[in-house]
């Protein structure tokens, strides 16, 4: 017996290391993984570890209505999980189960009051159901918790702009633009996908859209504005084919 739960450490260890460059693996390797981690849970069918990895390899696999119930699996056996909470919202949402999504997020910030991820996904799903201003207050709320997040203003725009206040989300995306430049070196070149090339596009589309809302009358305004986004941007090594997408 000490034997066998030595050799299933083993094989726990070597399925975190594989997992460790999670991105990097195929689609066919996750499907390797999946069956063997279900074969040990035949074996330890109360293993936290092993049925949290299956739930991983479910997600990664984008069976969402396998990790999901996997998630309920490991809530039969721990109650409490926070982990098996947040996850079982995040596959909720992937099922479009919005209702369902919202009640594993409230479980999560009953034991964890400020917990960001948490609620960043109830403002996900107030957006999901159309409860503008519930969403409205609630990123407020998480922005009173953790103001020193960027992405937390980049949500609150987004509802901003759902809401149709255009200006501000303007200004909120212009505050996490700021707020992330801080952290760029003078001479650091930036790729298309970087969180700053992401927001000052945004503020971009944005500005076009207040144009438009505007009916024109602050046309050179906004041009003006956009122009010097554009060129922000290829100041820090975007090339100019990047804005006639």
């Amino acid at each position: 017996f000490p034997t066998e739960i030595m050799r299933i450490l083993i094989i726990v260890i070597t399925l975190f290391l594989s997992t460790v460059h999670a991105s990097a693996q195929t689609a066919q390797e996750w499907r390797d993984s999946l069956s063997y981690l279900s074969q040990l849970i035949e074996r330890n069918p109360k293993s936290l570890e092993l049925r949290m990895r299956k739930a991983e390899a479910n997600i990664a696999l984008e069976q969402w209505q396998y990790a999901m119930d996997e998630y309920s699996n490991i809530l039969d056996l721990y109650p409490t999980h926070l982990g098996a909470f947040y996850f079982r919202a995040f596959t909720n949402v992937k099922l479009r189960r919005y209702a369902f999504a919202r009640l594993d997020y409230e479980q999560v910030l009953k034991y964890a009051p400020e917990h960001e991820g948490a609620l960043t996904g109830i403002v996900r799903v107030d957006l999901a159901e159309n409860k503008m201003q519930m969403a409205y207050d609630d990123v407020n709320h998480l922005l009173e918790l953790h103001g020193k997040n960027p992405q937390n203003y980049i949500l609150r725009a987004e509802v901003e702009e759902a809401m149709g206040k255009l200006m501000l989300a303007i200004d909120d995306v212009s505050t996490a633009i700021e707020m992330e430049g801080d952290k760029i070196a003078a001479n650091q070149r930036l790729g298309y996908n970087d969180d700053f090339t992401q927001y000052v596009l945004r503020r971009i589309d944005l500005y076009k859209k207040q144009m438009a809302k505007l009916k024109k009358k602050s046309d050179k305004e906004y041009k003006t504005l956009i122009e010097k986004d554009q060129k922000l941007l290829m100041s820090k090594g975007l090339p100019s084919q990047i804005f006639r997408k």
